[in-house]
């Protein structure tokens, strides 16, 4: 692991805090008072980078859409002018340039079917976090007199060549890290996108819709941060999801398997693959509101000192249950091996597997499309496994996860769980391969009934 040149905080700001005018000035007064050395991570502003998946899913409305992208930057472009004359036609260029490459990039879209689409969606969905970068750069330097720069992400975040969904290149970023950090000037804010990068051929990929939250904490690691600041529009992590309960509060502390549960099954605050490099380095990570971080938030650690058996209901809709019928499975070996070579050669990724000696029931997540769109499992995929078996597919499901610990162990803990579900019935039960989570699925109409009646049962 290198030595950097300074001692950082790694910040990231999501959409809801990058949304407008006020929201990045609020942001902005969040660092301002925390008077130390922070590298920012920022999302595209709320709502750009489903515009730019529209842009490339589809040829009508284009200038619409585009027009929507342009006044959403240039609202609070205008806004910023007011506050530094000074420093504002140098920004205002830099933002014209942005979207003047946008329309150039637009305007080249090659056919869904051609082998270049793909990198061609990726640069095209780059351009949300380039924009807000340069805002919250502006916004910095507007109020508070104070200089900033972005720091371009395919800098510093190298890639594997799998667009759309990247893999990070950890080993190399930290051997480069030494170069770029040296070109860092103390006192100036440096901003950064999150969600993007660059492969060995210089090529702009993806990580993912989520993927800033995954970028901040890479970031973190290769700059062995102090901390890694989680910033968003809700107070914490949260014991389940407010939309559905209202009683659920925000938790103050807790582990890393934890909140690793909790964002893999569900918890919108936190990308599933984000904590992973802060837990491999143990570097601490707090969630907190990015426009009131006077309300505190959720601190994250190796080991909380609080370990209920039960922290939270994690909830996860649009799941489909899909169950596999053979009687060659019955004392038979290679079934499962073949049903997963179909899996990996369609990319198809399974969440919770249950068996018996004739059937395979699996769960896959119907709702992770970046288009927020729901993934139907590929016909031909379908098809190769009809070859050998019996396939149905069930939808319109939800898959609930109790987060805890010990909870293989706790004797009473089954029994209050499905008093607590009943009478609605349970489609799949998976429990034992973590000692962290108990999950099931049932139908999504009863999400909202089922989640109340187990939060009523913890504890703050």
């Amino acid at each position: 692991m290198t030595n950097p040149q300074h001692t950082f905080r790694v910040a990231k700001f999501g959409g809801t805090s990058v949304a407008n005018y006020s929201a990045i000035c609020a942001a902005v007064a969040n660092v301002k008072s925390q008077n130390q050395p922070i590298l920012v991570v920022v999302s595209a502003c709320a709502g750009v980078t489903d515009r730019l998946v529209m842009l490339a899913n589809e040829s009508d409305n284009v200038e619409s859409i585009l027009s929507e992208i342009v006044h959403r930057h240039t609202e609070i472009a205008d806004e910023l002018s007011r506050l530094n004359r000074a420093g504002a036609v140098e920004k205002q260029l830099a933002l014209d340039d942005l979207h003047d490459r946008l329309r150039q990039h637009v305007a080249r879209r090659p056919t869904p079917h051609d082998a270049s689409f793909v990198a061609w969606r990726d640069q095209l969905l780059s351009f949300g976090e380039c924009c807000s970068s340069l805002l919250f750069s502006w916004a910095w330097e507007a109020k508070t007199e104070q200089p900033s720069a972005v720091l371009e992400a395919k800098t510093w975040l190298f890639t594997d060549s799998r667009y759309g969904r990247a893999r990070p290149q950890l080993k190399a970023m930290i051997e480069k890290a030494p170069q770029w950090l040296k070109t860092l000037e103390p006192g100036r804010l440096y901003v950064t996108q999150g969600f993007i990068g660059k492969n060995e051929r210089g090529q702009t990929t993806t990580l993912g819709r989520g993927g800033s939250d995954y970028s901040a904490a890479l970031l973190a690691v290769v700059v062995q941060a102090q901390e890694l600041q989680i910033w968003t529009d809700v107070a914490g992590v949260y014991s389940t999801d407010p939309r559905l309960c209202s009683d659920a509060f925000a938790i103050a502390e807790m582990s890393f398997d934890e909140a690793a549960e909790m964002a893999t099954f569900g918890a919108k605050v936190l990308h599933p693959a984000s904590l992973l490099p802060a837990i491999e380095y143990q570097i601490p990570v707090f969630v907190g509101h990015a426009a009131y971080p006077a309300r505190g938030g959720t601190r994250l650690v190796k080991n909380s000192t609080h370990k209920p058996d039960v922290r939270a209901v994690a909830v996860r809709k649009q799941q489909t249950l899909m169950t596999v019928h053979s009687i060659d499975m019955f004392h038979a070996s290679g079934f499962l091996a073949q049903l997963f070579s179909i899996f990996a050669k369609y990319d198809i990724s399974v969440d919770l597997i249950t068996t018996s000696e004739v059937s395979i029931a699996l769960t896959l997540d119907e709702g992770g499309s970046q288009a927020n769109h729901a993934v139907s499992v590929p016909a031909a995929a379908i098809a190769e496994i009809e070859l050998f078996a019996k396939v149905e597919l069930e939808y319109n499901l939800t898959l609930i996860a109790l987060i805890g610990n010990q909870i293989g162990r706790q004797s009473q803990l089954s029994q209050w769980v499905f008093d607590a579900v009943a009478p609605t019935p349970v489609r799949l039960i998976c429990q034992g391969a973590s000692e962290f989570n108990l999950c099931f699925l049932i139908p999504e109409r009863d999400t909202i009934d089922v989640v109340t009646r187990l939060h009523a049962r913890i504890k703050r």
